[in-house]
């Protein structure tokens, strides 16, 4: 059964480690973003397309071959500052230019002691969209309760 996106928020706002990952297959990408978008509306959530963003801005893109998870970091401080929720969209590009130390750092920000609800400037929860793959579908990031984060699009009922 799936899981009520709008509960399921409210209880991460609860917890101490807020970032989540939500994972589908490249073709249902669409699908993730209009959820994503959903979930922004409905909890007055920021949404940031990730790629667009980079497009748009000729500092990021100029050095997007050398944008490090540390730097990923700030930007995610820096657009969460004033929102409980912030949305990553379309991210996977980065990843596809970070070598494995760089992917595990990044998955170590999302995993506990790093998004840390009791650290000034990560209060936001984090909700980061990415495309299905064994490297995503193997991670093991768990809440407090064990229960992990770590989602498909279709773990979550749609938002009306």
């Amino acid at each position: 059964m799936p899981l009520d996106a709008l509960e399921f928020f409210a209880h991460l706002e609860q917890e101490r480690y807020r970032a989540i990952i939500l994972h589908a297959e490249p073709e249902k990408g669409p699908s993730v973003t209009q959820f994503a978008k959903k979930v922004c509306v409905q909890l007055s959530g920021k949404y940031l397309d990730l790629l667009g963003l980079f497009i748009q801005t000729k500092e990021l893109s100029e050095h997007i071959d050398r944008f490090s998870p540390e730097e990923f970091r700030e930007l995610l401080i820096e657009q969460s500052k004033g929102h409980t929720l912030l949305v990553i969209d379309r991210a996977d590009f980065l990843l596809d230019t970070w070598s494995r130390a760089e992917k595990k750092d990044f998955f170590g920000l999302l995993d506990k002691n790093q998004w840390d609800g009791f650290k000034e400037g990560m209060k936001a929860r984090l909700m980061i969209c990415l495309q299905t793959s064994l490297e995503i579908e193997g991670l093991q990031i768990s809440d407090s309760q064990d229960q992990s984060r770590v989602f498909r699009l279709s773990d979550f009922n749609d938002i009306l």
